[in-house]
């Protein structure tokens, strides 16, 4: 472990991914032995957690508290892209009646920071905060495209290329390829290879800022998938991107 580390401030961040893990709250005994830690220590980190209002008592159980929408909130919006992007990402939902999402990376993950649900999204998840393995969504291949080679092999060596479902992508020398018809097309795909039947159509997004981003429609593979269907989502995606991309250099 890097000497700079400090131990408790780490067990105190895996009581919060505990809590997550075990369905958003659990009681000191449940988490103890979910973690491999002693009670003693879940309750004092626990206990402090709970002063600083990261997680909340109810019963007898603790839970996420909601003090940590504020540091979410921070990180979501402090270069402007989210904002930005949240509206566009509304109609896009209007206009196809799927699911449209906003990704960034960071440190090698994609994370989910805004969803917006048609009237005909199926229910999958992509709640806010939530990390992806970038080769294995559709989002997460478009940010990788933007990225240089060096700094792609970097993020595979780190996060490696685990198999999601038998469609995922496993191998560097595939990833790579498509990599290059991403970067060719302007469009990333997803078949299948985050969630069974469904598939998702993505664009990069051009930000002035080192934090890659990228949108996206998923849907069911049946509805989303081949056609007139297609071709008109990568439409509403490649104008909602550059209205986003000129309001942010505007």
């Amino acid at each position: 472990m890097d000497d700079d580390r400090v131990r408790a401030t780490e067990t105190s961040i895996r009581m919060l991914e505990g809590l997550i893990e075990l369905g958003g709250e659990a009681g000191i005994t449940e988490l103890a032995t979910h973690l491999s830690v002693a009670k003693s220590t879940v309750y004092k980190h626990l206990n402090t957690l709970d002063s600083n209002g990261l997680v909340v008592k109810h019963d007898d159980k603790y839970r996420i508290g909601l003090r940590a929408l504020e540091f979410g909130g921070y990180a979501q919006r402090y270069d402007g892209v989210y904002d930005t992007a949240r509206p566009q990402l509304r109609t896009m939902a209007d206009e196809t009646g799927e699911l449209a999402n906003l990704m960034f990376e960071e440190d090698g993950w994609g994370v989910y920071i805004h969803t917006s649900r048609g009237e005909d999204a199926v229910d999958i998840d992509t709640q806010t905060g939530r990390r992806a393995n970038l080769h294995a969504t559709g989002l997460g291949k478009a940010i990788l495209a933007t990225l240089s080679e060096e700094r792609v092999e970097t993020i595979v060596e780190s996060r490696g290329l685990p198999r999601v479902t038998e469609h995922t992508i496993t191998e560097q020398t595939e990833l790579f390829e498509e990599l290059d018809e991403i970067r060719a097309e302007g469009i990333a795909y997803d078949r299948e290879e985050c969630v069974e039947g469904m598939a998702c159509i993505a664009r990069p997004l051009s930000t002035p800022n080192e934090r890659p981003a990228a949108i996206s429609i998923t849907g069911p593979v049946s509805r989303v998938s081949g056609g007139e269907t297609e071709a008109a989502i990568r439409t509403v995606l490649e104008q909602a991107g550059n209205v986003i991309e000129l309001e942010l250099t505007g």
